[in-house]
């Protein structure tokens, strides 16, 4: 119980410092007292979370507070689009979907177009194939916009404690990161929250037969794994204590990995088909590689994943310790740019892209929501120990 709490706080302390330097960034663009402003609102924001001690209305009523605060954030945000037109930002991620697709269109090769400020597409393909609709309303705002109603969804359906989903909501609309993430059109939170959610639905399958439990979960992780690259960390943690809690045996593990690399592998035919030689040139792998830090940095960071497999002993260990391993990658990578270019630059003239922390924000979110999730109740009757039906 006393290393649970403190994995806890560990957790709403990554997130309550994500929001901090957020603030610090774009507060320090409109005053000169961004640091006291930063930590009062910092305060606010902390007590946010220990709120729900205090809320006594009936679950219905809160849930209503809870979808009515969300409705009022999108319709904020839409309003914001449209006094902030996206063609006016100074960041590029929906740039470099419109390029992405303005290029496949064309029938040129997706990996070798450039987005408006000259960067070219990092992302894997399945994350443009989710943002296509929004490139046909040509406004990526409201791609941004499905990362809190999807979160919303997971708290809703995966959690128990009455008052969570009040306090979920309240932590992310009214958080820094996510406004500007909204704001800027872009799309990170919505995808760790994809993969967050394949995390639980993982769990929470367990009761399939095994061949269906294997195929299903396969497809699913091989098209989020298809988003970012970075996802590979939390689906080692996962499978690292699925083998250790023998849910999976080594042979059921290589057969869901044989179905992960072949979904993953199917999303890049589309784009590949006549651009071959094009691809072994360019393409996410290389782009990834050379853009956040030196290979090798990246490499470690992976490796450094399989540690997780002595220290996870449940499945919300595997929520916890996924959103610590990316806080840790990316803090590593905002560290070597810090070190290459110097902190003023990096941080306050955006040469660093602090928006990848959020990656680690919806699992450390809902680990500290969710008391006792539903996958708790599959351990209880011994799924985990006898293992997935035959």
């Amino acid at each position: 119980m006393f290393v649970s709490s403190i994995k806890k706080y560990i957790s709403l302390l990554i997130i309550i410092l994500i929001n901090f330097i957020f603030l610090i960034k774009y507060a320090e663009r409109i005053t000169d007292y961004y640091i006291l402003i930063s930590i009062l609102i910092t305060i606010i924001y902390t007590l946010l979370f220990f709120s729900k001690r205090y809320i006594h209305i009936n679950e219905k009523h809160i849930n209503f507070i809870s979808y009515f605060i969300v409705l009022l954030f999108i319709s904020f945000s839409v309003v914001l689009f449209h006094k902030i037109p996206q063609v006016s930002l100074n960041v590029d991620r929906y740039s470099v979907i419109t390029s992405f697709w303005d290029s496949y269109f064309n029938s040129d090769y997706v990996y070798l177009a450039k987005s408006h400020l000259g960067n070219m597409p990092g992302p894997m393909p399945f994350y443009f194939i989710l943002a296509l609709p929004f490139y046909f309303v040509h406004e990526l705002g409201y791609f941004s916009l499905f990362g809190l109603i999807l979160f919303v969804i997971i708290i809703k359906y995966y959690k128990i404690e009455r008052g969570n989903l009040f306090v979920g909501v309240l932590m992310v609309v009214g958080s820094a990161f996510y406004l500007s993430e909204t704001i800027s059109r872009s799309n990170i939170f919505l995808n760790s929250s994809l993969v967050l959610f394949s995390v639980l639905f993982f769990s929470n399958s367990l009761n399939m037969r095994k061949k269906y439990h294997i195929l299903l979960n396969g497809v699913i992780i091989g098209l989020f794994l298809s988003t970012r690259n970075v996802f590979v960390i939390p689906y080692i943690v996962l499978f690292l204590h699925s083998l250790k809690s023998k849910i999976y045996n080594l042979t059921d593990t290589i057969k869901i990995g044989i179905v992960v690399l072949l979904i993953f592998a199917t999303t890049f035919i589309p784009f590949v088909i006549n651009h071959f030689q094009s691809f072994k040139e360019m393409n996410p792998f290389i782009i990834q590689s050379s853009f956040l830090m030196p290979q090798s940095l990246s490499l470690t960071c992976v490796l450094f994943t399989l540690t997780s497999f002595f220290i996870t002993k449940s499945f919300k260990d595997v929520l916890f310790f996924s959103g610590l391993y990316l806080f840790i990658t990316i803090l590593v990578y905002v560290l070597y740019q810090v070190y290459i270019l110097g902190f003023h630059q990096a941080i306050f003239q955006s040469k660093v892209d602090l928006s990848y922390f959020i990656l680690c924000v919806p699992f450390f979110l809902y680990y500290i929501l969710s008391d006792k999730p539903k996958f708790d109740k599959l351990e209880d009757k011994q799924l985990i120990i006898n293992g997935i039906k035959k």
